[in-house]
């Protein structure tokens, strides 16, 4: 759905600025529907919440055959950020207490939800484009069905059993064990999540801003999508491997090192461009993006205390900053110099703030390791 906002914003001719505005609305949107949210279903329940937002977004949707002016774009996405910003914080918040108290170790509990979203991305960043230009009813139609279906399921889950996740789950899911430094976890938790905003940046720069600069280069709007798709690829992949190898699980010395990404995204925005270079791009911007994601959202959801949709409400508003920063930041400096080469010095100048901020964190931990051998 977001890959067709920004399609259709680019076949309608919108400055660059004007989409990063447009994604820039929806994240403020998005922030604020997930804090107060994620919070709720701490309280409430988390099907609850899903149910009547999945049923208010189908009723919603077909707005979108309607579509035909500047302002429509604006206002879907302000209701499609309103319920994503409901929807994520509850998947998580539910997924991560539920199986906690089922036993589910909670890498596991993590990676299998980075595995199922980054899936779904893939064909929806792939297809989403053609479809919107080729077959736009086809787009608001299945989000329809998809939607009202989601409700009746959950409410049959619900009614059957409350907001519980009974298992049986896999003896592999169960038997698994996370070294997790609880005593400093509100340590980890800052230090990932301010990696994550600004890696994500570059992320949702490429997302949204790649459907102009891609037509800029004379590519059809309608096969952009199998361009961008390499970011989704690139997001999938890397949770493949962070699942397969789990040595960054509670060792940030090996975290920082996996890091080293963030530089060879920033030197890909040098290279000729060519179709091969754009997906390439993408690719990068999508790896530098996953790596920090599985940091915040495991240290995030990982908790000792009865918080977890309100943990997941917080990981969803650094997700908000970024779609509202990522295309505003990208289309600004694409603004001030409309040429590919501006996202490489972007990108150069957040990986020095992200090294700085990594390193510090390394630091802290080295001292306060020292201070308590010392003891």
């Amino acid at each position: 759905m977001a890959s067709s906002i920004n399609t259709v914003a680019a076949s309608w001719q919108l400055p660059y600025f004007s989409i990063g505005l447009l994604n820039f609305l929806g994240s403020i949107v998005y922030v604020l529907s997930t804090l107060t949210f994620g919070r709720l279903g701490d309280k409430i329940g988390f099907k609850l919440l899903l149910i009547v937002s999945m049923v208010l977004f189908g009723l919603f949707l077909p707005v979108g055959f309607l579509w035909s002016q500047v302002w429509h774009l604006f206002l879907f996405v302000v209701v499609m950020n309103l319920f994503f910003g409901i929807f994520f914080p509850c998947i998580e918040g539910l997924i991560s207490s539920r199986e906690k108290s089922e036993g589910v170790s909670p890498v596991a509990t993590t990676m299998r939800f980075t595995l199922s979203w980054s899936i779904g991305n893939i064909f929806g960043m792939a297809f989403g484009p053609f479809l919107i230009e080729r077959l736009s009813f086809l787009v608001f139609l299945y989000g329809m069905v998809l939607s009202f279906l989601a409700a009746f399921l959950i409410y049959s889950h619900f009614r059957k059993y409350g907001d519980h996740l009974p298992g049986p789950y896999s003896p592999k899911l169960l038997n698994t064990r996370a070294k997790i430094d609880f005593p400093r976890i509100r340590l980890y938790r800052k230090t990932y999540r301010l990696t994550f905003v600004i890696a994500g940046i570059i992320y949702s720069a490429v997302l949204a801003l790649f459907p102009k600069i891609l037509s800029f280069y004379n590519l059809p709007l309608e096969k952009v999508g199998f361009f961008i798709v390499g970011a989704n690829i690139g997001v999938f992949l890397s949770f493949v491997l962070l699942t397969l190898f789990r040595f960054w699980v509670g060792n940030p010395g090996f975290s920082f090192l996996l890091m080293a990404v963030f530089p060879v995204t920033a030197a890909s925005f040098f290279l000729s461009p060519s179709p091969a270079v754009f997906f390439l791009i993408a690719f990068l911007a999508g790896v530098t993006y996953a790596v920090p994601y599985t940091f915040a959202i495991f240290y995030g959801l990982s908790s000792q205390e009865n918080d977890h949709g309100k943990q997941g409400g917080i990981h969803e508003a650094m997700v908000g900053i970024i779609f509202g920063f990522g295309p505003l930041i990208g289309g600004l400096f694409l603004e001030l110099w409309p040429d590919l080469k501006s996202l490489g010095v972007m990108t150069a100048l957040l990986c020095l703030v992200s090294y700085a901020i990594q390193l510090r964190f390394l630091k802290r931990l080295h001292e306060e390791d020292e201070a308590s051998q010392r003891l």
